[in-house]
């Protein structure tokens, strides 16, 4: 049901319920900021964050800095329940990434990566790839890699596990109130337009995941991100691969797959759009079972349940936007995190907060080289 402000004014509004919102919101209340609404046009995660495949993994990383992201948030993870009060549902599954030749530099300088980090990574040849996967066609694959501790995670008890603290200690929830503008006065955010009308806030937090760039022409601004989708579909029960068997990343082939309960997940496509209410699942699905059955021909005995299109709003070097609209007071950037957003949201929502309550990053000082400035705007 939808919460109707009492007023019409707060300290700060956070545009998005996804999970970086609902990140955002929960420490600011951490740190005492609790007069802060939260709008949210749909329900609480109806957009990317509700749509990913739910992993939580240092392996996925590419750069240093997210693997210094991530590293954070999953031992923030690791005492979810503790600190939030609610439970995240995460079970280690490991990562498995394979490659053939010419994906397997690309898996080579990963590797190294996260070596590099002190992150504990097994080097797999094909024959022994098999190990974790007997079912896999391999005699074209040069290279694998696992991580053991990379897992699942439930994104809506992440997500309403965050909001419900921060209700407690009175941070506001608007559902069904669809932001459409900003009021702007001498250089400063005075509020957001809404079809609810006009609600005024000293501070705005643009966490509107794939809805970004558009919330940023609202305060003038031109935000350098690339809306992708990536359809997911998930198959009717197939008892061929045993739950609890890894995530499987094909490095270069945008493909991937994970038991989900009693079947499986599997992901492809990284397809440009200008629309966020696109359907891509039957334009990919030849090639997705091309790609599937190549490299697991038990997968012929498979049948699709149900599939849906997400969204990641991915920046050119794939970073997230985090902090400042040099040309806007008070208009604060929390955007970009790509398919990364789950992985993330704990370090996202406390390096927003400290933004707010205290102008800088404290936990990553030099998180400043997140900021839009790096682009040049």
């Amino acid at each position: 049901m939808t919460e109707h402000a009492i007023r019409n004014t707060s300290d700060v509004i956070i545009i998005g319920a996804g999970v970086i919102g609902c990140s955002t919101a929960y420490y600011l209340a951490q740190l005492g900021i609790t007069d802060v609404m939260v709008l949210e046009q749909e329900e609480v995660g109806s957009g990317s964050s509700g749509k990913s495949a739910a992993m939580l993994s240092p392996h996925s990383c590419d750069d240093d800095w997210s693997l210094r992201l991530i590293r954070h948030s999953y031992a923030r993870y690791m005492q979810f329940e503790d600190e939030v009060g609610a439970p995240c549902d995460f079970r280690r599954i490991g990562w498995l990434s394979i490659a053939d030749a010419a994906g397997a530099p690309e898996l080579e300088r990963k590797i190294r990566l996260l070596q590099a980090h002190g992150v504990p990574v097994e080097v797999l040849s094909p024959d022994e790839i098999r190990r974790y996967y007997p079912e896999m066609r391999t005699d074209d694959l040069t290279l694998g890699a696992y991580t053991a501790e990379d897992g699942t995670l439930d994104p809506h008890s992440v997500m309403w596990g965050y909001l419900k603290r921060a209700r407690e200690k009175g941070v506001r929830l608007l559902r069904g109130v669809r932001a459409v503008g900003l009021r702007v006065r001498r250089g400063r955010v005075e509020g957001v337009e809404t079809t609810a009308g006009f609600l005024a806030a000293r501070t705005v937090v643009n966490a509107a995941g794939p809805w970004a760039p558009e919330v940023g022409r609202w305060a003038g601004v031109e935000l350098p991100i690339l809306n992708r989708a990536r359809c997911i579909w998930v198959t009717a029960p197939f008892p061929f691969i045993p739950f609890g068997r890894p995530f499987v990343d094909d490095v270069g082939r945008e493909w991937y797959f994970r038991p989900e309960g009693p079947g499986l997940l599997i992901g492809m496509g990284v397809v440009p759009v200008d629309r966020l209410d696109v359907d891509l699942s039957g334009q990919l699905l030849p090639e997705m079972i091309e790609i599937a059955v190549h490299r697991l021909p038990v997968l012929e005995r498979a049948s699709i349940l149900t599939s849906w299109t997400g969204i990641r709003p991915l920046t050119p070097d794939g970073l997230p936007i985090l902090g400042p609209v040099p040309s806007l007071d008070g208009f604060l950037l929390n955007v970009g995190w790509g398919g990364m957003g789950l992985m993330q949201a704990p370090v996202a929502g406390l390096l927003a907060a400290e933004y707010v309550a205290f102008g800088r990053p404290i936990t990553f000082p030099d998180a400043t080289a997140l900021e839009l400035a790096r682009f040049g705007i």
